[in-house]
This record gives C-alpha cells, sequence and structure tokens, in this order.
C-alpha cells in the first residue's frame, strides 16, 4: 500500500491495516506510525482498537486480584452474600468477572439477576415467547387469587392456570386458555415438545369423563394431533396428566414445591424450569448453567434470578453487598438501590478494578489461568500520543481514535453488540472539540426539487449554492457523535475475528468543531 491512493470521486473511506503481532510494552505510538507513515494525509482519521493498546500498556488482571479488590471495597466477611445486578449474558465479557465476585464473598453467596428475556445489548437471555407467556399467566393468577375470596368459582380459572405453569415447565408452548384469552373450544390449547398441536381438558378430578370431551374436542380443531387431560388437586398441590386416546399410564405431579415462586409475578425462579435450557441461538450457551457454573468455580453458592425488578434480591435473604454490572445502565441501577435506602455498599463494574474503568469493557485473556484484559488507561494520552508521533514522522496532521465495540445492532442477531462503555474509548484534541454531525437530508432535497420540476441542472446548482432553503429547513438528519460514529465505522471495518487489522485508516469524514 506503499502508493495509497483514491479516485477523485471518493467521498468518505475506511482502510484497514494490518500490523505485526503486538505485545505487552511495545510502543503502540511507533507501530501505529510505521503503519501509516508512507500515505498518511492531513486531516485523515487514524483508528487504533483498544485491545492492542491495552495489550501494549500490559493492562491484565488475575481474578484473585481482582476478588482481593473487590473483597476490600465491599468491606465482604467470610461467608458474605453478595447481589449481582443486570449483567450481559457473555462467556468472554462477564463470566470471569463473575468468578472473582464468588470468590470475593470467601464460601458465601452469590445472588444474580438477569433481565429477561434480553440483556441490555440484546443478548437472549430466556426464550422470548416463554418468558412474555410465564409472567402473563403469573400477573393472572396473581388478580385471581386476590378475587377468589369473594367468589370461590374462580378456582375453576386458578386450575388452568396452574395447569398451564406446569406445562409449560414441561416444555410445551401454551397458545391459548379458553376461559382466559376467550380464544379456542378446549380448556387449553398448546404445542408438545415435539412440536404436535395438543388439545387439553382440565378438571378437578374426573379423568374418564373429561377424556370423552377431548376427544371430541380434538376432532373440531384443525390440525390438532393429540388430546390430553388435566386433573389439577388444588388441595393437595398435586397435577395428573394423561393422553385421552391411549392406556398410557398417567403421569402425577408434585406443584408444591413451586408454589410459592408461582405466586410472584416479577419474577421466574429457577425451582419453575426443572429441565428447561435456554441456549442462545448464536453461541448456544445456556448462561444461567454457565454463570452458575462460575460461581462454584469461585467457591460459592450460586443462585439466578430472572426478574426485571433488580429489587427483588433482597427477598432473598439478607445482603452483604451489591454489584451493579450492567454496563450502560449503571449510573442508574446504582441510584435505584442507593434511593432505596440500601445500608451496604453498592459499587458498579467501573468501581473494582484499576481505573479508569474497572473492569468494564474488560475480556478474557486467559480463560483457564483466570485472566483479564482491562480497557487501557489514559486513552485520551495515548491518542495524543500517537497523533505527535505520527506529525514528527510525516509532518501530517492527523487525529487519533482508540475505538471499542461499535454502537450498531445486528438486524439477524438482535444483538447491539456494544459491551464497552463508549465506541469511542480515547481521541485526541481535535476530536475531542468535534460538534454533533447534523445535517440535510439530499435524498429528499433532490426528490421535492425533481417534484417541483427543476433540471438536473438546475437541482445540482440549487445544492452547491445552498439555495434549497424550503427542503433545508423542513427535514434535518439526526444529530449523531462525531466519535461514535468514526468509532463504529472503524470496528465494523477491522471486525472482531482474525482479520488481523487493528488500525483503520478513516479519510474524507468532514465533521465541524462545536462553539
Amino acid at each position: 500500500m506503499e502508493n495509497f491512493s483514491l479516485p477523485t470521486a471518493t467521498g468518505v473511506a475506511a482502510i484497514g491495516l494490518k500490523t505485526g503481532l503486538i505485545f505487552p510494552n511495545d510502543d503502540i505510538a511507533a507501530i501505529t506510525t510505521e503503519a501509516v507513515k508512507s500515505f498518511v494525509e492531513d486531516k485523515d482519521i487514524i483508528c487504533v482498537t483498544e485491545a492492542v493498546v491495552a495489550r501494549s500498556q500490559n493492562r491484565y488482571i488475575s481474578c484473585s486480584d481482582l476478588a482481593e479488590d473487590i473483597q476490600k471495597k465491599l468491606n465482604l466477611k467470610p461467608k458474605s452474600t453478595l447481589a449481582v445486578i443486570s449483567p450481559i449474558a457473555s462467556r468472554n465479557r462477564f463470566a470471569l468477572v463473575l468468578k472473582a465476585l464468588a470468590m470475593a464473598t470467601r464460601g458465601g453467596k452469590v445472588i444474580v439477576q438477569l433481565s429477561m428475556p434480553l440483556d441490555e445489548v440484546g443478548n437472549q437471555v430466556m426464550d422470548e415467547e416463554f418468558a412474555t407467556t410465564r409472567i402473563r399467566l403469573k400477573k393472572v393468577l396473581k388478580s385471581l387469587r386476590e378475587a377468589r375470596e369473594n367468589t370461590p368459582q374462580l378456582n375453576v380459572l386458578i386450575r388452568e392456570i396452574i395447569a398451564a405453569l406446569k406445562l409449560q415447565e414441561l416444555g410445551y408452548n401454551i397458545l391459548s386458555i379458553r376461559k382466559i384469552t376467550g380464544t379456542g373450544i378446549a380448556d387449553l390449547t398448546v404445542r408438545t415438545p415435539e412440536g404436535k398441536l395438543a388439545v387439553a381438558e382440565v378438571t378437578f378430578a374426573n379423568l374418564e369423563k373429561a377424556k370423552k370431551k377431548a376427544i371430541e374436542i380434538k376432532q373440531d380443531v384443525d390440525g390438532a394431533e393429540q388430546a390430553m387431560v388435566i386433573a389439577v388437586d388444588l388441595g393437595h398441590h398435586k397435577i395428573v396428566m394423561a393422553d385421552a386416546e391411549t392406556t398410557d399410564e398417567a403421569k402425577t405431579y408434585d406443584f408444591g414445591p413451586q408454589l410459592e415462586s408461582y405466586h410472584d409475578p416479577d419474577v421466574v425462579y429457577i425451582n419453575e424450569l426443572e429441565n428447561i435450557k435456554f441456549s442462545h441461538p448464536i453461541t448456544g450457551i445456556d448462561y444461567r448453567d454457565l454463570y452458575i457454573e462460575m460461581i462454584e468455580s469461585g467457591d460459592a453458592e450460586g443462585e439466578v434470578l430472572f426478574t426485571n425488578n433488580p429489587l427483588k434480591v433482597y427477598d432473598r435473604g439478607y445482603i452483604n453487598g451489591v454489584c451493579i454490572s450492567a454496563v450502560h445502565e449503571r449510573d442508574k441501577l446504582k441510584e435505584l438501590f442507593t434511593s432505596f435506602g440500601a445500608m451496604v455498599p453498592v459499587l458498579t463494574l467501573q468501581d473494582i478494578g484499576p481505573g479508569p474503568w474497572g473492569v468494564i469493557g474488560s475480556n478474557v485473556s486467559d480463560f483457564e489461568k483466570g485472566v483479564l484484559k482491562l480497557l487501557p488507561g489514559d486513552a485520551d494520552g495515548t491518542a495524543e500520543n500517537i497523533k505527535a508521533k505520527i506529525r514528527e514522522v510525516s509532518g501530517k496532521d492527523v487525529e487519533v481514535l482508540i475505538f471499542g465495540d461499535g454502537a450498531y445492532k445486528d438486524p439477524d442477531t438482535g444483538i447491539y453488540e456494544m459491551a464497552d462503555p463508549h465506541p469511542a474509548i480515547g481521541v485526541s484534541s481535535g476530536l475531542k472539540s468535534a460538534a454533533l454531525r447534523t445535517g440535510s437530508k439530499l435524498k429528499l432535497q433532490v426528490d421535492t426539487l425533481y417534484n417541483q420540476g427543476y433540471s438536473r441542472e438546475e437541482i445540482g446548482n440549487m445544492l452547491k449554492n445552498k439555495q434549497d432553503k424550503i427542503t433545508k429547513e423542513s427535514l434535518g438528519t439526526t444529530p449523531r457523535s462525531v466519535t461514535s460514529i468514526v468509532a463504529t465505522l472503524a470496528d465494523l471495518v477491522a471486525g472482531s475475528a482474525d482479520a488481523g487489522t487493528p488500525i483503520v485508516l478513516v479519510r474524507g469524514f468532514q465533521y465541524s468543531r462545536a462553539n
């Protein structure tokens, strides 16, 4: 790329640049300068991934050192109970942090509150349909229980909700509950774990009578392949299920252990899930299992709560400390706990480990040895040093940006893959004063002027001379942060796998200074 040049009609261009391997204590300013010196131009933006910057700074911490820091900052005694609030679902980003948190309790307990169905960056924590149906069923159950005192007949509806909750635990998908949803002709219409459409009649005791009715209903439901009967004993907390069309032995289930959990409409507890797994559709990881495993590897007892009300952790007994583990919502959640009157220390991931970011944005360096790589220290200063080095060697005046995760959401996976606090971790002085990027919509201007009868030449001249006052004032673009745009562009170009292009040169990106 010694003779690198772009066509004169080029707008913004971003090119990934390969370097040699970068190790701890390497001179990142010299490496970056060497990579760009032969073709860099004034006003280029040189972007360097935070990963190699942090590595060159030797920014690592072990789980044992992190655990010691956590223990001191939260003042945790042996056998303490620690609440971990709203972490993202990520093996790379959080598993070792969780192990260190568990180690800090010194044989205690860690209660992890996971938001559902997704974490704050879009990772699936629980199947969305399961979560939505589960919470809806439990809310209806709560309403029915509150009204039952004056209307004993509501037990008929309660038994059907209980039956639906138990079927969900067994892997059935609840499609309708006739007396609740007003749809379907069976008490319950479900999809079996094998994918069959099934109808179920629910009774208090008489299975044989219910079998006949279930078979009749099945014949009237298009596509139904199975008829079921379910007897619910509310007094003894037993459920009996049978196939209405076979002589297979009925199965009995005890819902007594889950009853208290059924009565809490804000939380899905582990004892409600039985053998249900929520494997992430892309990674295949069940984060509930992974996080329990990491807690136990830190010699602590683990518990996971699925709830969007973080304060529910207080229902699980005395808490000795709280670690807010969200990335983007950390300050809001910390304020929630402190305003609620927490009498124990409340810290965020930014407060544990070395500054300025703590372990926010950290990722696994060595999983087996329990080592984390942190975000760079003094990223702004590092960017300024790289800028100065490039000017010294090439004579060119550039800006430098150290980038982390890009601020974009993948529409196919639903993941907003931004586990770093900002897309731009550090910037040189010129980018610090960049104004929000705004403008007028060229496509709207051209369409409007064309529809008004102007010719190609007239439209071109009007746009060039900014004479299109009506369209310019009618609709502008959404203001966006210049550094976030450039960092996201760099992250997309660099990739996160094995492209080997930790430096991205951005040319032709126009922006203005803030007043």
